[in-house]
C-alpha cells in the first residue's frame, strides 16, 4: 500500500510538478489516463493549499473505498483525515447542517437525485458559510453536468482530477462542464502503473491496439523490473475461480510484499461468495472485504482487498483477479467498467469467467499473445 504514495519530489515528472503548484486564483481540470496520478495530484494540490493557508478544504472521493484508501494516504500530508470524504457523506452534513431531510430509499439513483436537488436548493441560497475556500473533486468523470456545476457552488475554487474513459456511471458531461464554467485544462499523458501486456489488454478494449493515443504507447512503466503478465482462467465455476485465485495470491504475497493485491468482483453476489471462500482459506488472515455500504477502514496489514470493480475505482493493485468476468457485459458502462477493472493492476492480471466475455475483452486479451495469430483451418469452422 505505501508503494502508492508519492513520498520524494523526484517521484514526480515534469507535468506533475507543475499540476500541483497551477494558479490559485483558478480553477482547475487534470485529465489523464489511468496511473498518471491524479489521485496523488489531488492529495499533493490539497498539501500545497494548506501549506500556503488555504486550510478551509474539502477532498471529494466518488466511492467510499475510494475514500478509505485516500483517507489512509493522508499521513503522508499534513492535513487531517476528515477533510476527505465521499460525495454523499458530505451531502448528507450538508444538508443536515442547513435543516434539509431528504426521504430514504433503497435506489440508489432516487437518493443521489434527491442529495443534488437538496444541495441545489442550499447553493441558491447563497449562504457564504456553505463555501469552501477550495474543493478537491476526484473522479469528476461519473457525475453529470449539472452536478459538477451545483459541486462546484461549494467552492471558491475547484480542482477536479478525471478521465472520461474510466466513466462507470451513467452520467455524463462534466468535465466538460467543469471547462465550460472556467477550468483550465491540464493534461497528464504518460502513466507509470500498468506493464506492457495489461496496456495492450486496455487498448483492445478501446480499440487503440498499436495507436499512438493508447496505454501501451504512453506507459513509463519498468517492464524490465517487473515483467508484466495477463492469464486467463476459463470455464470453471465461482469456487474453483477463487480456489485458483487463492494460491495464486499465496505465492504473490512472497513475491509482492507489502504490495495490494485485488480480488474484484462483478457484483455483490459474486462478492459475498468469494468473501465467504477467501475467509475459510489459509490466506484468510492476509484479505479484507471492503463493501460500498459499509465503513471499514482500510488495513494496510491486509493487503488482499476484495470488493466490487466499483469498489476499486481509483485505487492500484501489484496483481488483480478478476472473479466472473462475464458478468461485466450486463452493465450499460460495460466497456469503461472492464476497462477500470484491467487498469487497476500493475503488474498481473487474471482473468475468470464461466461464461463468454465481450468481444472487445477478447480482443484485449488476445493482443497479449506473443506469437502471431495462426491461420484456422477452414474445416474447423464447422462444430
Amino acid at each position: 500500500m505505501e508503494a502508492s504514495w508519492w513520498k520524494n519530489i523526484a517521484d514526480l515528472d515534469d507535468d506533475q510538478k507543475k499540476a500541483i503548484s497551477l494558479d490559485e486564483d483558478e480553477d482547475h481540470l487534470i485529465v489523464g489516463p489511468p496511473g498518471c496520478g491524479k489521485t496523488n495530484l489531488l492529495l499533493l494540490r490539497a498539501s500545497y493549499l494548506h501549506a500556503k493557508g488555504v486550510t478551509n478544504i474539502k477532498v471529494l472521493a466518488f466511492g467510499r473505498v475510494l475514500r478509505e484508501f485516500i483517507s489512509a494516504g493522508t499521513e503522508h500530508y499534513p492535513f487531517a483525515a476528515d477533510k476527505v470524504q465521499t460525495f454523499f457523506r458530505w451531502s448528507y452534513e450538508v444538508l443536515a447542517a442547513n435543516g434539509i431531510q431528504i426521504e430514504e430509499s433503497d435506489n440508489f439513483d432516487e437518493v443521489r437525485a434527491r442529495l443534488f436537488e437538496g444541495l441545489k436548493q442550499i447553493a441558491e441560497k447563497g449562504a457564504a458559510e456553505n463555501v469552501f475556500d477550495v474543493v478537491l473533486l476526484d473522479e469528476a468523470q461519473d457525475y453529470s453536468a449539472e452536478e459538477a456545476e451545483i459541486i462546484s457552488l461549494f467552492g471558491a475554487r475547484i480542482f477536479a482530477v478525471g478521465d472520461n474513459n474510466q466513466r462507470i456511471s451513467e452520467k455524463t458531461g462534466a468535465l466538460q462542464r467543469l471547462e465550460e464554467l472556467g477550468a483550465t485544462r491540464t493534461d497528464l499523458k504518460h502513466h507509470y502503473r500498468n506493464g506492457i501486456k495489461i496496456c495492450r489488454v486496455a487498448d483492445g478494449i478501446k480499440n487503440l491496439l498499436d495507436n499512438g493515443a493508447g496505454m501501451e504507447a504512453t506507459s513509463n512503466y519498468d517492464e524490465a523490473s517487473f515483467p508484466s503478465t495477463v492469464d486467463v482462467f476459463s470455464g470453471v465455476d465461482i469456487e474453483d475461480q477463487v480456489a485458483e485465485a487463492i494460491s495464486r495470491i499465496k505465492l504473490q504475497l512472497q513475491a509482492y510484499p507489502g504490495e495490494m493485491i485485488g480480488v474484484l468482483c462483478p457484483r455483490a453476489a459474486e462478492l459475498d461468495r468469494a468473501a465467504e471462500l477467501l475467509g475459510e482459506s489459509e490466506i484468510q488472515r492476509d484479505i479484507q472485504v471492503q463493501r460500498s455500504g459499509a465503513y471499514d477502514a482500510i488495513d494496510p496489514d491486509r493487503p488482499v482487498i476484495v470488493t466490487t470493480v466499483q469498489g476499486a475505482k481509483g485505487l492500484e493493485f501489484r496483481s488483480v483477479h478478476m472473479l466472473a468476468a462475464e458478468m461485466l457485459k450486463r452493465y450499460p458502462t460495460q466497456k469503461n467498467l472492464t476497462y477500470t477493472a484491467v487498469t487497476r493492476a500493475k503488474t498481473s492480471l487474471v482473468v475468470y469467467h464461466n461464461g463468454g466475455l465481450a468481444g472487445y475483452f477478447e480482443k484485449g486479451l488476445n493482443a497479449c499473445s506473443i506469437s502471431k495469430a495462426v491461420e484456422p483451418n477452414l474445416k474447423d469452422l464447422f462444430l
